[in-house]
């Protein structure tokens, strides 16, 4: 199953991999074909979208609709 299935945006997400790794954000975008998540770090000073691999992040929080 691709990477990124489950995950949306708006979800908040922890980064499991990689120099981010500990790092909770939410998620911008979505690319399916990639299998990559675009997200937002909240720890930043200043929010910068980083590219992770879909299976570099874990999924914390659902956005409530």
């Amino acid at each position: 199953p691709p990477a990124v299935t489950g995950i949306e945006e708006g979800n908040i997400v922890e980064v499991i991999a990689g120099p981010f790794k500990g790092e909770k954000a939410r998620v911008q975008r979505i690319d399916q074909a990639k299998e990559e998540v675009t997200v937002e770090l909240f720890e930043a000073m200043v929010p910068i979208p980083i590219t992770v691999r879909g299976d570099h992040v874990r999924v914390l929080e659902k956005e409530v609709n």
